[in-house]
């Protein structure tokens, strides 16, 4: 085994970097040895817990200690090379990575409110072998995340001799995901389960159901305007909930879904939304809505019964101990039917199912009526529920302030005061919460604005807290990826702090952007960054790819290398009319209609059908550092008509996060790839940034060359290397997304004059 000269846990690269979570390690006074595991490459777990089973989670099928090796082996033979093996045993051998039960008392593994949790695990390095014993299979699973990112750390070289323990302090650790206003295939909801299972998150909310809130606008157009169900229900009686089956989740496609999570940890809370954010219902039953068409009328005696056959169709797919019911944002003046319908379909859902329902926070004033102590409030807003008060009147509660949780995906909310929402998750709120410098957030930390009215680290009534990504520009102001992009960083800093609680260790604000460049770009199981196998190292300056047309070459060649995201530059050179292929987006010569002229230009179309013309911009736009990548619909310097493209010519796109894909034609700039959405209340039209995916799959037409690089900024006067998108403040959830019909006439009238 490797010698080393010091105890001090992770001298150099690990004095400065941190896994996320971060743990606190002891270090061996009783060995001078570290543990290799280029020495080893064999798992053994024991026997007699390798088919343990949780029993207090929130899943219905959670894996055993086994099925969670089985996905440990396969991420460390990712990570490090080589094909582990997995052996069960009755006995450990003397070396090795060796999994099994918490050898101390499990009761003293807490949450923060004491009580004992199935999530705790120890972690010891000898030089011999490494222990991981979970309190539960889960734990267990966590335990092998600390270690595959320490070992991350230390740059997959041998680890001190040292021992930890640790347990979450809260048991609620999740991200919500907006699924009613932009669609999210399987593949990506997996994968994204799979990245944020790196970090401990616990919970995936699956916002199933959603529309452009009409009580802010559109209420005449009510029938045109952008909703969605994304789950087909088998039941024929059900299926004129769904307007696109092509954009739907089958039983099948769910199923696979909630398996997959649980296998990494997370459970999939799904929810449906009612009485409000109810398009899908009332396009399908006009006779049940009010005046304001995205809301119920719950006195219509067909109402409540179709809300629970929905219901009935679909919780026998749900396997997970409570659901979501969304009921938010519904008239004020009608509390007690309100009330009364929320009270009975908690009585409906935990009679038919035996689960337990989530709501969103709600202040619906009633002299008459109160919500059930059963139910569990989601807290998003004050003035729509006070968390303090929630604790007295001893409501199960989960913080999802909107101060710190939310964010609009692509456009924040101007100009809504008192602030809008950012686009891309905002870490420096849960560095200074309040904005009180270095005060890091925890799920107790609920109140921005009165400091001093916080809940107790660790109430009883506390599960923890969610965060939150809305679709709210609608469902072509996004690619998929996009979501990915704006939540990657925010949520191992969530889970981190969600887990740590007031009781564990601070993150490390020096070293973090640090940290979360190894450990997002290094997450196993899952390809979100769009990386080619080869090009782990972002900073690599060599071409990542570079492809040339031979004389006898066909028209129509594979190039076989599936996708790549940003920050890259891909050059071109062209002849003719092409098509770019790939699994996530596709670029082609396209004639394009535009005011009274038909254009031909770059089009890049994404894997859901949405068309993104090039078109023309100022160089110098799109760099409001408040609003990254936003342009506003009145900038004359930008008139955004599609550009003309004319061959031969050599184009160069350059991608990143948040300028998205500027082009470049002959080395002049000639604009970007982007979308026409709209700002708060609709009273702030904008365009903004389209962040393409190099679609590296195959090629049709006139490419003679194609160059790919790491990185941006290259000759022309690119944008720069991506920075971290600065901060943007944000209160107030407004929901937004509008159809894509709705939203052409829109651009035509307001921004191109037609």
């Amino acid at each position: 085994m490797m010698i080393v000269r010091t105890l001090c846990f992770f001298v150099g690269a690990a004095a400065a970097l941190q896994s996320l979570p971060p743990v606190q390690w002891t270090a061996s006074n009783a060995s001078t040895t570290a543990f290799s595991i280029g020495e080893t490459k064999t798992i053994y777990i024991k026997n007699s817990f390798a088919d343990h089973v949780d029993t207090e989670g929130l899943t219905l099928i959670p894996p055993t200690a086994y099925e969670f090796a089985e996905t440990f082996r396969q991420d460390i033979s990712q990570l490090f090379g080589a094909n582990w093996t997995l052996e069960k045993v009755d006995d450990f051998p003397a070396s090795g990575i060796l999994l099994g039960e918490f050898r101390g008392d499990a009761s003293q593994l807490t949450y923060e409110n004491g009580v004992a949790t199935e999530e705790g695990y120890e972690l010891e390095v000898t030089g011999d072998s490494i222990y991981i014993g979970g309190t539960g299979s889960r734990g267990m699973f966590w335990g092998t995340r600390t270690l595959l990112q320490e070992l991350l750390v230390a740059n997959g070289t041998a680890l001190p001799s040292g021992r930890t323990t640790d347990a979450p302090a809260y048991a609620t650790r999740g991200y919500m995901l907006d699924a009613g206003r932009k669609w999210y295939s399987p593949s990506f909801l997996k994968d994204f389960c799979t990245y944020a299972s790196f970090f401990k998150m616990s919970e995936f909310h699956y916002h199933s159901s959603d529309n452009y809130p009409l009580n802010r606008g559109h209420n005449e157009t009510w029938y045109e305007v952008f909703s969605h169900f994304s789950l087909y229900p088998e039941n024929p009686d059900i299926q004129g909930i769904v307007i696109r089956k092509n954009e739907t989740l089958s039983r099948e496609d769910f199923e696979d879904f909630q398996n997959h999570c649980a296998q990494r940890g997370i459970t999939v809370i799904p929810e449906i939304e009612a009485p409000g954010h109810c398009l899908s219902i009332t396009k399908w039953k006009p006779e049940l809505a009010l005046a304001k068409k995205d809301l119920l009328n719950l006195t219509h005696p067909d109402s409540i019964p179709t809300v629970k056959a929905i219901w009935a169709e679909f919780l026998p797919w749900f396997q997970t101990k409570e659901v979501h019911i969304g009921a938010d944002e519904y008239d004020s003046t009608l509390a007690d039917v309100y009330i009364s319908f929320v009270n009975e379909m908690s009585d409906f859902v935990n009679s038919t199912s035996g689960k337990k329902i989530r709501i969103w926070g709600t202040h619906e004033p009633s002299e008459n009526l109160t919500i059930s102590k059963d139910i569990i409030i989601q807290h998003w807003q004050y003035g729509q529920s006070d968390p303090v008060l929630l604790q007295k009147e001893g409501y199960d509660q989960i913080n999802s302030e909107d101060w710190w949780a939310y964010m609009s995906l692509k456009n924040d909310h101007m100009p809504i005061n008192p602030a809008p929402y950012a686009q891309f998750f905002n870490n420096t709120r849960q560095l200074n919460f309040a904005n009180v410098p270095g005060w890091q957030w925890n799920p107790a930390l609920v109140n921005p604005v009165n400091v001093t009215e916080q809940l107790e680290p660790g109430a009883s009534t506390n599960k923890g807290a969610i965060l939150a990504a809305w679709s709210d520009s609608g469902p072509d102001a996004t690619t998929q990826l996009e979501a990915y992009y704006a939540m990657r960083d925010g949520i191992p800093v969530v889970a981190a702090r969600a887990w740590s609680g007031a009781r564990g260790i601070n993150l490390t604000v020096s070293t973090l952007p640090s940290s979360l460049a190894l450990l997002t770009a290094k997450a196993p199981g899952q390809n979100l960054d769009r990386r080619l196998p080869d090009s782990q190292n972002p900073s690599q300056t060599s071409p990542l790819l570079s492809w040339t047309r031979e004389s006898s070459e066909a028209a129509n060649t594979t190039l076989g290398k599936g996708s790549y995201g940003p920050p890259y530059t891909l050059t071109l050179s062209v002849s003719s009319d092409f098509t770019l292929t790939g699994p996530d987006t596709s670029l082609s010569v396209e004639t394009v209609a535009s005011n009274t002229t038909n254009t031909t230009t770059l089009v890049f179309t994404t894997n859901d059908g949405f068309p993104y013309p090039l078109r023309s911009t100022s160089e110098s736009d799109g760099h409001d550092p408040g609003h990254p990548g936003r342009i506003w619909w009145n900038v004359t310097s930008s008139t955004h008509t599609p550009v003309p493209i004319t061959f031969p010519a050599q184009v160069r796109i350059e991608t990143d996060v948040v300028n998205g894909s500027r082009v470049w034609v002959n080395d002049d700039f000639k604009g970007r790839f982007e979308v026409f959405v709209f700002g708060g209340r609709n009273t702030l039209f904008s365009w903004s940034q389209m962040a393409m995916v190099a679609p590296l799959g195959g090629i049709e037409g006139g490419v003679e060359s194609l160059v790919l690089e790491a990185g941006i900024g290259g000759k022309g006067g690119g944008a720069g290397n991506e920075t971290t998108p600065p901060p943007s403040n944000g209160a107030g959830r407004v929901g937004g997304g509008m159809g894509w019909s709705v939203l052409v006439a829109v651009v035509a009238v307001v921004v191109l004059g037609m």
